[in-house]
């Protein structure tokens, strides 16, 4: 793509210069673009240099319907993959149990026995997947399958709410163990999962056994906890298993507070139980006090060093979300806090390091993802552009499709196996399609510049989460919702995505052009968002073909009195830069990273990828799955 840069946009081009990294100030981000004319380009580690209009603003556009068609990532399209992944992994003869350890450059690529690690764990993490991945791609394949995923995960459940399965997952390097029944656990982890998914079939069925069963292990959960006072509480074992006694299990896993506030919110949420809420509001209130014995310690800047990345955001994620649901401020304050500190840790480009520093983990890039939605909806919406630039640069690159090009590549590093298992091989990885990379590099799959460790790993954990981040975003890209410190009560569009929705058609026209049009299906007020980054004095608005003056209401573009039909749209500069980042990385201490963006797209790094490259320099594009 040609930059366009009118004679007037290199003028701007004088006065428009870094600004941001890790956040700015409340008050900077009141202010900063309406007292200054700078373009700011927040959440991103490292240095930002030579900002500049690399695509103009349109001053005149066209009907949707006759715009043509805008090649950008599609949300629905990465669903349809993932669905192929959640209807082919599952092996009917170990009752439909999926795979943890899938190596997608090994042949073969996938043990033939059993997986140790993936009873409430891989197959507990794939459970909520189903629901998340049929609402978005609407297909009705695979549902005698998914009917028999959701049977094999209710095996788990107790008739008094307690979950017991054998630990594997809380030793996962420990491939080769066959546990006795003697040695099953309370495993408190797959509990917190399995509760969340029943909340998500109460939602959609309104199953009166799902929402039986959920209040039992959340009742059992419950008798687990350990309060100080009435509003404090802790797991003795933290996110760790114990015995049906209570007593802790030792393992590395027990100082992390447990994910539970998120399923409680969501359980709540679909039933209204009170209980649950405050449940919730307990295990917050713990996690912040630091109540729990030998936990780990969050510092007055949110930071946890020793923390396992995931394990630690995973448990915040939804202490963030029930800030949202109850209005309270402090629980947002206390998770952004943690957010921003991991912020400091990665890249910005979607890189996180998986604690210790030498590989990316999707796990944790899904909390990432997850929070910010929410640190977003608490009025800080530059961070759904956070969301947006971790979708378009590793969960979209991310996920696994055999294309011409892996294959030719599986066949040369493989050559030695032989052609028959080799065949085999590419068979079984084509199961594995639609899931997403787990262990990946700074410029490539195999994490070539940090020694390959984890590089181009389908960890069973990662598969399915990075399939909850397509979710994130797609249930991000436009919302009604109510009067919050986003604004007043209505649609709101929050990022740069095509998606069909009840309240209308969002259309994204990047990386053409910044502008988004939406087709209204709903009476109600329209709030659009441009890119923090876009300067103001350039941002555009139009009802149809015809253009109208701006009315901000905080980050947003505001129109009312929208009708059914409506086009609306908002049209602004695309911004390019360069980002320089360096000293992450204790086993490359001296390596620097210099990424060129255009908005919220890496279109290239230096140096290089060798073998297999991440960044294509355009939306990832994938072609139709065969189910």
């Amino acid at each position: 793509m040609t930059p366009l840069i009118s004679r007037w946009s290199k003028i701007v081009g004088l006065w428009m210069s870094l600004a941001c990294v890790l956040g700015a100030k409340a008050e900077d981000r009141a202010t900063s673009i309406e007292k200054t004319p700078i373009a700011v380009i927040r959440g991103l580690t490292g240095t930002v240099s030579d900002v500049r209009i690399a695509v103009e603003a349109p001053q005149t556009i066209a009907p949707v319907s006759d715009a043509g068609l805008h090649e950008d990532i599609d949300l629905k399209r990465m669903a349809d993959w993932a669905m192929n992944y959640l209807i082919h992994t599952p092996r009917k003869e170990f009752n439909y149990e999926p795979v943890f350890q899938c190596h997608p450059l090994r042949c073969p690529p996938v043990p033939q026995r059993q997986d140790v690690v993936v009873p409430c764990d891989t197959d507990a993490r794939m459970n909520w997947e189903w629901y998340y991945m049929r609402e978005i791609s609407e297909s009705d394949a695979g549902k005698d399958i998914e009917s028999s995923f959701h049977k094999r995960l209710l095996g788990y459940v107790q008739d008094d709410g307690t979950v017991l399965c054998p630990p594997g997952s809380y030793n996962e390097g420990n491939i080769d163990k066959v546990y006795k029944k003697e040695e099953y656990v309370f495993h408190v982890w797959g509990a917190t999962k399995i509760l969340h998914a029943l909340a998500e079939d109460y939602k959609r069925t309104r199953n009166e056994r799902s929402r039986a069963m959920a209040k039992k292990i959340m009742q059992r959960l419950k008798q687990l906890a350990v309060y100080q006072g009435e509003d404090k509480c802790y797991f003795p074992g933290g996110m760790g298993s114990v015995r049906i006694d209570g007593t802790v299990v030792p393992n590395g896993w027990n100082r992390h507070p447990a994910p539970i506030v998120e399923p409680l919110v969501n359980y709540y949420l679909a039933t209204g139980d009170k209980e649950a809420l405050a449940f919730a509001k307990a295990y917050a209130e713990g996690i912040i006090a630091g109540i729990q014995p030998g936990v780990i310690h969050f510092a007055s800047d949110g930071g946890f060093p020793g923390g396992h990345s995931h394990g630690t955001m995973h448990a915040l994620w939804g202490v963030a979300h029930l800030g949202i649901v109850t209005g309270e401020s402090k629980y947002i304050d206390f998770v952004k806090k943690s957010w921003d500190w991991m912020l400091s840790r990665g890249t910005g480009t979607g890189w996180f390091p998986a604690g210790p520093d030498n590989c990316n983990e999707v796990c944790c890039l899904s909390d990432m993802m997850s929070i910010a939605a929410l640190v977003a909806r608490d009025g800080h919406a530059e961070y759904f552009d956070y969301v947006e630039r971790y979708l378009r640069n590793y969960m979209s690159n991310l996920q696994f499709v055999v294309t011409p090009e892996f294959e030719a590549y599986y066949r040369k590093l493989n050559q030695a196996a032989g052609e028959e298992k080799i065949k085999d091989g590419l068979k079984t990885l084509r199961k594995f399609q639609g899931g997403i990379i787990g262990g990946s590099g700074l410029n490539d799959y195999e994490n070539e510049l940090l020694g390959g460790v984890s590089g181009f790993e389908m960890f069973g954990c990662c598969a399915p989460e990075g399939m909850r981040a397509i979710y994130t975003t797609w249930t991000n890209v436009i919302d009604r919702l109510p009067e919050s410190k986003l604004g007043a009560a209505g649609i709101y569009v929050n990022m740069s995505f095509s998606r069909d929705s009840p309240w209308g058609r969002v259309v994204s026209f990047f990386p053409n052009a910044g502008q988004m049009t939406v087709k209204a299906a709903v009476n109600d007020r329209f709030f659009l968002r441009p890119p923090h980054w876009a300067p103001r004095t350039q941002v555009r608005a139009f009802v149809g073909n015809q253009t109208i003056p701006v009315n901000w209401s905080g980050s947003y573009v505001r129109f009312d009195n929208v009708h059914p039909g409506d086009e609306l749209t908002i049209t602004y500069p695309l911004v390019g830069f360069s980002h320089e980042v360096g000293g992450l990385w204790s086993t490359a201490p001296q390596l620097q990273m210099k990424f060129q963006w255009l908005g919220n797209m890496v279109t290239s790094v230096d140096p290089p990828a060798k073998n297999t490259p991440l960044f294509g320099g355009k939306p990832r594009l994938l072609p139709p799955p065969h189910l």
